[in-house]
C-alpha cells in the first residue's frame, strides 16, 4: 500500500498548471492494509494528477498531486459540479508538487459526488493555480477511508461558508494565511508547571467553531472520535468566546453565522487543570 501511494504521486510530481483532466472509473480505486492499518481511496488523470484521500494509523491525509512546486501554502477557491464553493487550504506534503488539506475531513466530504472538481488561486498568489478535475461519480470508497479514520460522511458544518477572520487584531488588508486560523490555542489560564499535553495529528484536533457576535460560539471537536481526549476538550474551552477580527477586507457582519476551524499543530498545547 505504501508503494501504491508513492507510485502515484510520482505519477504527478513534476507537472505544472493542471488541465482538465478526466476520471477514469465510476468509483475511486481502493485498496485497504489492515496489517499497515492503511485504507486508502485513488483516482487518477490521464496528464499525470493525483487525487489521494488516505487513512493511515487513524489519521486521515487528502492530497492533490500534479500541482505547481512549491513548498508555499496554497488557498484555493474550490467549486463542485452542484454549484458548491469553499475556500480551501493546502500546504505541501513535502513531496514536490503535493499539496495535503489543513481541513482533510472538509476537503475529502467535498469531492464527493462526482462531476467538475474545479480550484484556482486568487490572482497574485505566489504558487498560481488552475485546476479542474473531472471526480468519479460514486464515492463509496472515500466513505471507506472516511469511515476507517472515525470521520463523519456528513457534516452539517460543510455547508457553512469559512468566516474571514483572525484570532489576532492583525488589520483589515492582511491575507488569510498571513494569519492562518489553523492556529494553535493556549488556555486563558496558563499553568507553566503543566506538562506538554501529548500530541496529536493535527487534523484529529480540529475543532470548529461559528461566529457569533464577533466571537467564537458553538464550538465543537470536527473529529468525533477523538472529541473527548483531553487535548481535543482544551482546545475548545479555549477557542469558545475568544474575540475575532476581520481580515481580508471582510467586516464581522459579514462572519456572523459562519465557520471558523481551530487546528491544534507544531508546539504542544499546554491547558490548565480543571
Amino acid at each position: 500500500m505504501k508503494t501504491m501511494l508513492s507510485a502515484g504521486l510520482a505519477m504527478a510530481l513534476g507537472l505544472g498548471a493542471a488541465t482538465t483532466a478526466t476520471a477514469q472509473d465510476d468509483d475511486w480505486e481502493f485498496q485497504q492494509d489492515p496489517a499497515q492499518n492503511i485504507a486508502i481511496a485513488v483516482t487518477r488523470y490521464d496528464a499525470g494528477q493525483i487525487i489521494v484521500v488516505q487513512c493511515r494509523d487513524n489519521r486521515l491525509t487528502v492530497v492533490l498531486g500534479g500541482l505547481p512546486r512549491s513548498t508555499e501554502p496554497l488557498e484555493l477557491t474550490a467549486s463542485r459540479a452542484d454549484g458548491r464553493s469553499d475556500i480551501q487550504d493546502w500546504v505541501s506534503s513535502g513531496a514536490p508538487g503535493a499539496f495535503r488539506a489543513v481541513s482533510p475531513g472538509r476537503a475529502a466530504r467535498f469531492l464527493k459526488g462526482g462531476g467538475l472538481y474545479s480550484v484556482r488561486t486568487e490572482p497574485g498568489s505566489e504558487t498560481p493555480f488552475t485546476g479542474a478535475f473531472d471526480l468519479p461519480g460514486q464515492s463509496a470508497n472515500v466513505d471507506q477511508v472516511l469511515t476507517a479514520c472515525g470521520w463523519g460522511l456528513s457534516d452539517d458544518r460543510d455547508l457553512l461558508a469559512e468566516a474571514e477572520v483572525s484570532l489576532e487584531n492583525v488589520g483589515p488588508t492582511v491575507h488569510r494565511r498571513s494569519s492562518s486560523r489553523s492556529v494553535a490555542l493556549r488556555s486563558r489560564r496558563p499553568n507553566p508547571n503543566a506538562r506538554p499535553a501529548p500530541r496529536l495529528p493535527t487534523p484529529e484536533m480540529e475543532v470548529s467553531c461559528i461566529v457569533r457576535s464577533g466571537h467564537l460560539a458553538e464550538c465543537r471537536a470536527d473529529h468525533a472520535a477523538s472529541a473527548a481526549l483531553p487535548p481535543v476538550m482544551g482546545v475548545m474551552r479555549a477557542a469558545e468566546g475568544r474575540e475575532v477580527f476581520p481580515i481580508d477586507g471582510a467586516t464581522l457582519a459579514e462572519a456572523e453565522g459562519k465557520v471558523f476551524h481551530v487546528i491544534g499543530h507544531a508546539a504542544m498545547l499546554r491547558f490548565a487543570p480543571d
